[in-house]
């Protein structure tokens, strides 16, 4: 069973301190990392763009990912299901 820890991370120039489980630490500490690379991404192409416009730019980015995965998993499901549909009229017809 996990146990429940607090995780200090820094996110985009900003101190937070998180609940989770010790089995999940990795996987926060990894999105905080790939989170302050994509911060740092936009503050490299737009050095002028003030701090709370480039925080919603990497949001808007992230989400347009989590859609665009979402999607892509979503079509894979319906090609699992028809290739399955086609298995067992395979298996019915054998």
């Amino acid at each position: 069973m996990s146990e429940h820890v607090t995780v200090e991370l820094r996110l985009i120039e900003q101190v937070f301190r998180l609940a989770t489980t010790s089995d999940k630490k990795a996987d926060l500490e990894k999105a905080g990392q790939l989170l302050n690379d994509k911060f740092q991404e936009f503050r490299r192409k737009a050095p002028n763009v003030e701090h709370n416009k480039l925080v919603i730019m990497v949001a808007l980015e992230l989400m347009q990912e989590v859609l665009t995965m979402n999607k892509s998993l979503q079509e894979y499901a319906q090609c699992e299901r028809l290739l399955g549909d086609i298995l067992e009229d395979f298996e019915k017809a054998g």
